[in-house]
């Protein structure tokens, strides 16, 4: 689990008033002024009834998994697999035993075991792992398992109850069982890459979903469910000056974008990210006064630097202090959004590009670099 520093806050109370606020709000047409305490006991339990049924149905989707250090691999000693590395949760993406969790959970280690919430164990093979996202992909020989449902992450809104599943200091490394907890989307669009990744020119943490849920050390790459039990994100980090859940834990968003890296990892393919050659920083919404487009306000972000001198924002006559504000038509709205349009397009396509230079409107087309490549990053 990646850890940040949050001051403490006290989890029994934040969600005490969740389920008061959630009670006011299934009866206000007739409890008017009626306090929380005149609420009957079988009130709280048609709530309780659907926390149940959602654990219920999301546990059968989410493993446990171990990591070790062996000499070979190829030769593992059931009694000693090995130097023991890590511990972290996983959920299943296919029934046939494709299961997609964190990179850094796998980090160091080169022999996998897999625990189901049935208690079953199998040793994984690692399929691919994506340095960009912070993904990667096992496989267990095994069928008839029930993969996650994906939800539909556009009606994501703050407020919404979370459910997030997965192995808690290692508590279901043995029998499985995987912990739930209970919380809400406690913000949107969160972007840590600064404080969590290595190496930001690779690794991308941002967009993410902040929740109340309780994560601890391996819960890093469980999965985070709606109260339908459909899948809204995977868990990634935790802020913390204790070591352990002090109320915010941040889950990478399961969008269109991140299914799509995950469908690739699973067919043993490393994903490719699209590459501009730019560092931006974020502006400050402001009007502009040139003539032609007085009197507009405009979001956007600034270009700090051209850091690759050949790349493709050199090449189509970008510059220091261009300030982007379009992309094939689409507003931009902060430095982040712009990462995320050009990381998830295509390597080689071409970006039509509205940006201002001097307060005045212009146009170019970037063609997109491959990230790793234009980097010169050694991949596996």
């Amino acid at each position: 689990m990646t850890k940040l520093s949050k001051p403490f806050t006290r989890r029994i109370c934040q969600l005490s008033l969740v389920l008061i606020s959630a009670l006011a709000i299934w009866h206000a047409p007739t409890a008017q002024a009626e306090l929380p305490g005149k609420y009957r006991v079988a009130d709280l339990k048609v709530i309780e009834k659907a926390f149940i049924a959602v654990a219920d149905s999301v546990q059968p989707s989410v493993v446990a998994i171990r990591t070790f250090l062996v000499n070979d691999p190829n030769n593992i000693d059931a009694r000693f697999p090995g130097i023991s590395i890590s511990q972290g949760s996983g959920f299943l993406v296919s029934d046939d035993g494709y299961i997609a969790t964190n990179r850094h959970v796998l980090e160091e280690a080169n022999h996998f075991k897999v625990t189901l919430h049935n208690g079953l164990q199998y040793s994984a093979t690692l399929v691919e792992s994506d340095p960009r996202n912070d993904l990667a992909v096992l496989k267990i020989e095994a069928e008839g398992l029930t993969p996650v449902v994906w939800a539909e992450n556009k009606n994501i809104k703050v407020g919404q109850w979370t459910v997030a599943v997965g192995n808690p200091f290692g508590l279901a490394n043995r029998v499985g069982r995987p912990s739930v907890t209970f919380g809400t989307v406690s913000s949107l669009g969160r972007n840590m890459t600064a404080r969590l990744a290595k190496d930001r020119s690779i690794q991308y943490y941002g967009n993410l979903i902040e929740t109340s849920s309780t994560i601890n050390p391996g819960s890093s790459g469980g999965p985070l469910f709606n109260i339908d039990g459909k899948m809204i994100g995977i868990v990634t980090a935790i802020e913390t000056s204790s070591g352990v859940s002090e109320g915010a834990g941040f889950a990478i968003p399961a969008n269109e974008n991140i299914h799509r890296v995950i469908s690739t990892l699973k067919k043993g393919v490393l994903p490719r990210y699209g590459f501009m050659g730019i560092k931006l920083k974020n502006i400050v919404a402001k009007t502009v006064s040139s003539e032609v487009i007085k009197s507009r306000i405009y979001k956007g972000t600034e270009i700090e630097s051209i850091t690759t001198a050949d790349g493709p924002a050199a090449l189509a006559g970008l510059k220091p202090r261009d300030v982007i504000i379009e992309v094939n038509g689409q507003t931009v709205e902060d430095s982040d959004h712009l990462v995320r349009l050009v990381s998830f397009s295509t390597v080689g396509s071409k970006m039509a590009i509205t940006y201002l230079r001097h307060n005045v409107k212009r146009k170019t087309t970037v063609t997109l670099g491959d990230r790793y490549k234009m980097l010169g990053v050694a991949l596996p």
